[in-house]
């Protein structure tokens, strides 16, 4: 099998077609571009999600903390907890299982959010650490992807390929020497800070959002055929409008992989009636936060990009094919 996550073909068939709903609870269960379950407690909603760092080495657990409260954030709920797992191989040393828990305690304090459990043992079963994350979560009401409508928005903070830039920065600082200026590696490190999309997923939701999905395996455009296909939607992607940054067109170019389908943890799709998008875009503006509109939501389920047609599913990343 393929390094990354399953297609979606193979995820429906090996995995989601075997799952049922039983338990009255449940409000959102798994399914293709979903990220978070829902459960109905008679009170708040409880919002839950689970995502393990795979593909990073250098600032996994900063990582792992941002890409479960991401997916938290995108569900219109507020992070509250986290239980995180950690696998150690024997290599690994007290003082790197310490200064990993140091940053995953940081950057959770850093969000409010508190880390209330998990496990942590040293086994032969990896032959590098691997942090998985849980996190719970709470919000007022459910976002669906099937209240999607023919001419609502696709928009798209800040820029995509961001965590996956992120990650061969840090885990491959030799290709970088000569590449970069010094101020854009000041960028750079810049980019570090910005992988958290918890701030725009609130304005998102008090604008009107109608439903959120953070850009993670696959990238934007990965995470965008998610969205149509579980909306059962048509989407017009107009790649030209996504947004990315300089550093990532060079670190792509180095590599030869596609900045659109490169992990990108730190960017939020959004879809929005197209009467409340300007002021949505209105409020990221003010708030210093950038976004663009990217695409339309349509009558059918065609999904593609307005110069190149049809969009294929996302498979293997990009990051795995520029190690």
């Amino acid at each position: 099998m393929k390094i990354g996550k399953l297609t979606n073909e193979q995820l429906r068939q090996l995995v989601l077609d075997k799952l049922h709903i039983s338990r009255r609870e449940v409000k959102v269960g798994a399914g293709v571009g979903i990220d978070c379950a829902v459960l109905d407690l008679e009170g708040d909603y409880c919002v839950l999600s689970t995502d393990p760092i795979t593909a990073a080495e250098q600032g996994a657990g900063a990582l792992a903390v941002h890409i479960s409260a991401n997916d938290i954030a995108a569900s219109g709920g507020e992070p509250v907890a986290i239980l995180v797992t950690i696998l150690l191989p024997s290599t690994e040393t007290m003082e790197g299982l310490s200064a990993r828990m140091e940053e995953i305690y940081r950057e959770a304090k850093g969000l409010h959010i508190d880390v209330v459990g998990g496990h942590t043992e040293v086994t032969d079963a990896v032959n590098r650490t691997v942090i998985s994350v849980a996190a719970i979560g709470r919000t007022d009401r459910v976002m669906s992807c099937r209240d999607i409508r023919p001419g609502d928005w696709l928009v798209q903070t800040k820029s995509a390929g961001l965590e996956g830039t992120v990650i061969l920065f840090r885990d491959h600082p030799a290709d970088w020497e000569g590449l970069l200026s010094e101020t854009e590696l000041a960028e750079l490190r810049q980019m570090q800070d910005s992988l958290s999309i918890v701030r725009e997923a609130r304005i998102g939701k008090e604008a009107g959002a109608v439903v959120m999905h953070d850009v993670t395996e696959g990238g934007v455009l990965g995470a965008a055929y998610e969205l149509a296909e579980a909306a059962g939607r048509g989407l017009r992607v107009d790649a030209g409008e996504i947004p990315v940054s300089p550093i990532t067109r060079k670190i792509a170019g180095r590599y030869g992989i596609d900045p659109y389908r490169l992990i990108s943890s730190g960017s939020l799709l959004i879809a929005i009636s197209a009467d409340r998008g300007p002021a949505m875009l209105a409020a990221f503006s003010a708030a210093g936060i950038p976004a663009r509109r990217i695409g339309e939501f349509t009558t059918g389920t065609r999904i593609w990009e307005a110069e190149a047609g049809d969009l294929l599913p996302p498979s293997q990343d990009e990051l795995f094919l520029a190690k």
